[in-house]
Protein backbone atom coordinates (compact mmCIF):
# COMPACT_ATOMS: atom_id res chain seq x y z
CA UNK A 1 0.00 0.00 0.00
CA UNK A 2 1.25 3.55 -0.54
CA UNK A 3 3.01 4.81 2.57
CA UNK A 4 1.54 7.49 4.84
CA UNK A 5 3.56 10.29 3.24
CA UNK A 6 2.21 9.34 -0.20
CA UNK A 7 -1.34 9.55 1.12
CA UNK A 8 -0.59 12.97 2.60
CA UNK A 9 0.71 14.23 -0.73
CA UNK A 10 -2.35 13.29 -2.78
CA UNK A 11 -5.00 13.80 -0.14
CA UNK A 12 -3.88 17.27 0.96
CA UNK A 13 -4.34 18.48 -2.62
CA UNK A 14 -7.68 16.70 -3.13
CA UNK A 15 -9.12 17.79 0.23
CA UNK A 16 -8.01 21.40 -0.04
CA UNK A 17 -9.59 21.54 -3.52
CA UNK A 18 -12.94 20.10 -2.40
CA UNK A 19 -13.34 21.48 1.14
CA UNK A 20 -12.91 25.18 1.64
CA UNK A 21 -10.52 25.95 4.50
CA UNK A 22 -9.95 22.26 5.29
CA UNK A 23 -7.53 21.89 8.19
CA UNK A 24 -4.40 19.85 7.39
CA UNK A 25 -4.53 18.24 10.83
CA UNK A 26 -7.94 16.72 10.17
CA UNK A 27 -6.89 15.73 6.63
CA UNK A 28 -3.86 13.93 8.04
CA UNK A 29 -6.02 12.11 10.57
CA UNK A 30 -8.42 11.02 7.84
CA UNK A 31 -5.48 9.70 5.83
CA UNK A 32 -4.50 7.44 8.72
CA UNK A 33 -7.85 6.00 9.81
CA UNK A 34 -8.00 3.03 7.36
CA UNK A 35 -4.45 2.05 8.33
CA UNK A 36 -5.07 1.94 12.10
CA UNK A 37 -6.21 -1.74 12.03
CA UNK A 38 -2.97 -2.71 10.28
CA UNK A 39 -0.88 -0.75 12.78
CA UNK A 40 -2.60 -2.45 15.71
CA UNK A 41 -2.31 -5.81 13.94
CA UNK A 42 1.47 -5.45 13.90
CA UNK A 43 1.53 -4.61 17.59
CA UNK A 44 -0.77 -7.53 18.44
CA UNK A 45 1.34 -9.96 16.41
CA UNK A 46 4.51 -8.77 18.08
CA UNK A 47 2.91 -9.36 21.48
CA UNK A 48 1.45 -12.73 20.44
CA UNK A 49 -2.06 -11.71 21.40
CA UNK A 50 -4.01 -13.56 18.71
CA UNK A 51 -3.97 -16.16 15.95
CA UNK A 52 -2.33 -14.55 12.88
CA UNK A 53 -5.03 -15.59 10.41
CA UNK A 54 -7.89 -14.51 12.67
CA UNK A 55 -6.10 -11.24 13.35
CA UNK A 56 -5.63 -10.71 9.60
CA UNK A 57 -9.36 -11.22 8.98
CA UNK A 58 -10.20 -8.79 11.79
CA UNK A 59 -7.92 -6.14 10.24
CA UNK A 60 -9.28 -6.79 6.74
CA UNK A 61 -12.84 -6.12 7.96
CA UNK A 62 -11.93 -3.10 10.08
CA UNK A 63 -9.94 -1.45 7.29
CA UNK A 64 -12.92 -1.53 4.90
CA UNK A 65 -14.65 1.70 3.94
CA UNK A 66 -17.73 0.97 6.08
CA UNK A 67 -15.73 0.49 9.28
CA UNK A 68 -13.46 3.42 8.50
CA UNK A 69 -16.59 5.57 8.26
CA UNK A 70 -17.78 4.26 11.63
CA UNK A 71 -14.51 5.39 13.19
CA UNK A 72 -14.71 8.73 11.37
CA UNK A 73 -18.23 9.27 12.75
CA UNK A 74 -17.12 8.42 16.30
CA UNK A 75 -14.31 10.97 16.11
CA UNK A 76 -16.25 13.71 14.35
CA UNK A 77 -19.02 13.65 16.97
CA UNK A 78 -16.52 15.14 19.40
CA UNK A 79 -15.84 18.14 17.15
CA UNK A 80 -17.86 21.37 17.15
CA UNK A 81 -18.46 21.21 13.38
CA UNK A 82 -19.19 17.50 13.50
CA UNK A 83 -20.97 17.21 10.13
CA UNK A 84 -18.22 19.05 8.26
CA UNK A 85 -15.46 17.11 10.03
CA UNK A 86 -17.19 13.81 9.31
CA UNK A 87 -17.44 14.62 5.59
CA UNK A 88 -13.76 15.61 5.54
CA UNK A 89 -12.68 12.42 7.35
CA UNK A 90 -14.99 10.27 5.21
CA UNK A 91 -13.63 11.81 2.00
CA UNK A 92 -10.09 11.03 3.09
CA UNK A 93 -10.98 7.46 4.06
CA UNK A 94 -12.44 6.95 0.59
CA UNK A 95 -9.39 8.51 -1.08
CA UNK A 96 -7.10 6.33 1.00
CA UNK A 97 -8.88 3.16 -0.09
CA UNK A 98 -8.83 4.27 -3.73
CA UNK A 99 -5.10 5.05 -3.60
CA UNK A 100 -4.11 1.78 -1.94
CA UNK A 101 -5.03 -0.45 -4.93
CA UNK A 102 -2.78 1.58 -7.27
CA UNK A 103 0.19 -0.50 -6.15
CA UNK A 104 0.59 -4.10 -7.27
CA UNK A 105 -0.44 -6.19 -4.26
CA UNK A 106 -1.07 -9.80 -5.13
CA UNK A 107 -3.64 -11.30 -2.80
CA UNK A 108 -4.44 -7.88 -1.35
CA UNK A 109 -6.66 -4.87 -2.06
CA UNK A 110 -9.31 -2.51 -0.69
CA UNK A 111 -12.81 -3.43 0.47
CA UNK A 112 -15.04 -0.61 -0.75
CA UNK A 113 -18.45 -2.26 -0.45
CA UNK A 114 -18.20 -4.53 2.60
CA UNK A 115 -20.19 -5.93 4.31
CA UNK A 116 -22.40 -6.19 1.19
CA UNK A 117 -19.56 -7.38 -1.04
CA UNK A 118 -16.20 -8.82 -0.04
CA UNK A 119 -14.67 -8.40 -3.47
CA UNK A 120 -11.25 -6.77 -3.22
CA UNK A 121 -10.48 -3.77 -5.43
CA UNK A 122 -7.03 -3.81 -6.99
CA UNK A 123 -5.86 -1.60 -9.90
CA UNK A 124 -2.23 -2.90 -9.84
CA UNK A 125 -0.40 -0.11 -11.69
CA UNK A 126 3.11 -0.16 -10.16
CA UNK A 127 5.24 -1.96 -7.59
CA UNK A 128 5.80 -0.39 -4.15
CA UNK A 129 9.50 0.27 -4.75
CA UNK A 130 9.01 1.93 -8.13
CA UNK A 131 9.28 5.64 -8.93
CA UNK A 132 5.57 6.65 -8.57
CA UNK A 133 5.55 5.53 -4.91
CA UNK A 134 8.71 7.51 -4.18
CA UNK A 135 7.46 10.64 -5.94
CA UNK A 136 4.15 10.57 -4.07
CA UNK A 137 6.02 10.18 -0.78
CA UNK A 138 8.24 13.16 -1.63
CA UNK A 139 5.13 15.18 -2.45
CA UNK A 140 3.68 14.35 0.96
CA UNK A 141 6.92 15.13 2.77
CA UNK A 142 6.87 18.61 1.23
CA UNK A 143 3.15 19.36 1.28
CA UNK A 144 1.97 18.13 4.67
CA UNK A 145 4.39 20.19 6.86
CA UNK A 146 3.75 23.24 4.64
CA UNK A 147 -0.03 22.87 4.88
CA UNK A 148 0.15 22.24 8.63
CA UNK A 149 2.29 25.36 9.06
CA UNK A 150 -0.21 27.49 7.13
CA UNK A 151 -3.06 26.08 9.26
CA UNK A 152 -1.19 26.39 12.56
CA UNK A 153 -3.24 29.38 13.80
CA UNK A 154 -6.58 27.66 13.33
CA UNK A 155 -8.38 26.51 16.42
CA UNK A 156 -9.93 23.08 16.81
CA UNK A 157 -13.01 22.99 19.03
CA UNK A 158 -14.26 19.86 20.76
CA UNK A 159 -17.62 19.61 22.50
CA UNK A 160 -18.04 18.26 26.03
CA UNK A 161 -21.38 16.50 25.80
CA UNK A 162 -22.55 13.28 27.46
CA UNK A 163 -24.87 12.62 24.54
CA UNK A 164 -22.09 12.96 21.97
CA UNK A 165 -19.63 10.97 24.03
CA UNK A 166 -22.21 8.24 24.55
CA UNK A 167 -22.92 8.05 20.81
CA UNK A 168 -19.19 7.94 20.06
CA UNK A 169 -18.72 5.15 22.58
CA UNK A 170 -21.48 3.09 20.94
CA UNK A 171 -19.95 3.62 17.49
CA UNK A 172 -16.55 2.55 18.80
CA UNK A 173 -18.09 -0.59 20.28
CA UNK A 174 -19.61 -1.44 16.91
CA UNK A 175 -16.25 -0.72 15.24
CA UNK A 176 -14.43 -3.03 17.65
CA UNK A 177 -16.95 -5.85 18.10
CA UNK A 178 -18.95 -6.17 14.87
CA UNK A 179 -15.97 -7.52 12.84
CA UNK A 180 -16.02 -10.62 15.04
CA UNK A 181 -19.49 -11.45 13.68
CA UNK A 182 -18.47 -10.96 10.03
CA UNK A 183 -15.56 -13.38 9.63
CA UNK A 184 -17.68 -15.65 7.41
CA UNK A 185 -17.80 -12.96 4.70
CA UNK A 186 -14.07 -12.57 3.97
CA UNK A 187 -13.56 -16.30 4.58
CA UNK A 188 -16.15 -17.21 1.95
CA UNK A 189 -14.53 -14.76 -0.47
CA UNK A 190 -11.09 -16.12 0.52
CA UNK A 191 -9.82 -12.59 1.17
CA UNK A 192 -6.04 -12.62 1.57
CA UNK A 193 -6.39 -16.38 0.90
CA UNK A 194 -7.24 -16.90 4.56
CA UNK A 195 -9.57 -19.84 3.81
CA UNK A 196 -6.87 -21.43 1.66
CA UNK A 197 -4.30 -21.14 4.43
CA UNK A 198 -6.74 -22.62 6.95
CA UNK A 199 -7.68 -25.56 4.69
CA UNK A 200 -6.43 -29.01 5.66
CA UNK A 201 -6.05 -30.01 2.02
CA UNK A 202 -4.45 -27.27 -0.06
CA UNK A 203 -3.25 -29.33 -3.02
CA UNK A 204 -4.25 -27.63 -6.26
CA UNK A 205 -5.47 -24.46 -4.51
CA UNK A 206 -4.44 -21.08 -5.93
CA UNK A 207 -2.50 -18.78 -3.60
CA UNK A 208 -1.18 -15.22 -3.87
CA UNK A 209 1.06 -13.47 -1.37
CA UNK A 210 2.18 -9.88 -1.09
CA UNK A 211 5.71 -8.88 0.01
CA UNK A 212 6.50 -11.78 2.31
CA UNK A 213 9.95 -12.38 3.89
CA UNK A 214 12.00 -14.47 1.46
CA UNK A 215 14.67 -16.94 2.57
CA UNK A 216 17.00 -17.49 -0.39
CA UNK A 217 18.87 -20.52 0.91
CA UNK A 218 15.67 -22.47 1.61
CA UNK A 219 13.85 -21.02 -1.44
CA UNK A 220 10.88 -20.22 0.78
CA UNK A 221 8.72 -17.45 2.13
CA UNK A 222 7.10 -16.96 5.53
CA UNK A 223 3.33 -16.59 5.10
CA UNK A 224 1.41 -14.17 7.31
CA UNK A 225 0.03 -17.28 9.06
CA UNK A 226 3.56 -17.76 10.39
CA UNK A 227 4.30 -20.95 8.47
CA UNK A 228 7.14 -21.48 6.00
CA UNK A 229 6.14 -22.29 2.42
CA UNK A 230 8.66 -23.67 -0.04
CA UNK A 231 8.61 -22.16 -3.52
CA UNK A 232 9.15 -24.04 -6.78
CA UNK A 233 9.44 -22.48 -10.24
CA UNK A 234 8.75 -24.54 -13.39
CA UNK A 235 11.87 -23.33 -15.19
CA UNK A 236 15.12 -22.18 -13.62
CA UNK A 237 15.22 -21.19 -9.97
CA UNK A 238 14.64 -18.32 -7.63
CA UNK A 239 17.61 -16.14 -6.58
CA UNK A 240 19.81 -18.20 -4.28
CA UNK A 241 21.71 -15.37 -2.60
CA UNK A 242 19.27 -12.51 -2.14
CA UNK A 243 17.19 -12.61 1.02
CA UNK A 244 14.52 -9.96 1.00
CA UNK A 245 10.86 -9.61 0.25
CA UNK A 246 8.99 -11.55 -2.41
CA UNK A 247 5.53 -11.41 -3.98
CA UNK A 248 4.20 -14.37 -5.88
CA UNK A 249 1.24 -16.43 -7.03
CA UNK A 250 0.77 -20.03 -7.98
CA UNK A 251 -0.76 -23.34 -6.88
CA UNK A 252 -0.10 -25.57 -3.91
CA UNK A 253 1.53 -28.85 -4.88
CA UNK A 254 0.98 -30.11 -1.35
CA UNK A 255 0.43 -28.57 2.06
CA UNK A 256 3.71 -26.63 2.18
CA UNK A 257 4.97 -26.30 -1.41
CA UNK A 258 3.79 -23.84 -4.08
CA UNK A 259 4.50 -24.04 -7.79
CA UNK A 260 4.86 -20.39 -8.81
CA UNK A 261 3.22 -19.02 -11.94
CA UNK A 262 4.61 -15.52 -11.34
CA UNK A 263 6.96 -13.98 -8.81
CA UNK A 264 8.58 -10.63 -8.08
CA UNK A 265 11.56 -10.14 -5.81
CA UNK A 266 11.57 -6.72 -4.19
CA UNK A 267 15.33 -6.35 -4.40
CA UNK A 268 15.69 -2.72 -3.38
CA UNK A 269 14.73 -1.54 0.07
CA UNK A 270 11.67 0.56 -0.70
CA UNK A 271 11.76 2.39 2.64
CA UNK A 272 7.98 2.19 2.85
CA UNK A 273 7.92 1.50 6.58
CA UNK A 274 10.29 4.38 7.27
CA UNK A 275 8.22 6.78 5.18
CA UNK A 276 5.06 5.68 6.98
CA UNK A 277 6.76 6.18 10.34
CA UNK A 278 7.85 9.67 9.31
CA UNK A 279 4.29 10.46 8.22
CA UNK A 280 2.79 9.24 11.50
CA UNK A 281 5.43 11.18 13.46
CA UNK A 282 4.56 14.37 11.54
CA UNK A 283 0.84 13.86 12.21
CA UNK A 284 1.41 13.34 15.93
CA UNK A 285 3.73 16.35 15.96
CA UNK A 286 1.25 18.80 14.40
CA UNK A 287 -1.51 17.71 16.79
CA UNK A 288 0.89 17.94 19.73
CA UNK A 289 1.94 21.46 18.70
CA UNK A 290 -1.72 22.47 18.51
CA UNK A 291 -2.31 21.16 22.04
CA UNK A 292 0.80 22.86 23.39
CA UNK A 293 -0.13 26.15 21.70
CA UNK A 294 -3.64 25.85 23.15
CA UNK A 295 -5.19 25.81 19.70
CA UNK A 296 -7.40 22.90 20.78
CA UNK A 297 -10.25 23.83 23.10
CA UNK A 298 -13.02 21.86 24.80
CA UNK A 299 -16.30 23.62 25.46
CA UNK A 300 -19.86 22.83 26.38
CA UNK A 301 -22.58 22.77 23.71
CA UNK A 302 -24.46 26.01 23.20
Amino acid sequence: MPDTLAHFGVQIIASKALFRDADARWIGLGCLLPDLPWIFQRAALALGWADPVGLRLYAVIQSSLFFSLLLAAALSLQAAQSRRIFLLLAWNCLLHLLLDPLEIKWGNGSLLFAPFSWQLTNFALFWPEELPSRLLALLGLLLFPAAAWLDRQREIHFIRSKERQGASFLLLLVYLLLPCALFSGPLAADNHFAATLLAKNRSGSWIEFDRRPYQAEEQSIVAYSGETIRLIVPFGSLPAQDDGTLSGRGRFLNHSEVLLAEWHLHRSRSGRDLRSQIGIFLLIAVWSVAIRAKRITIRRPC
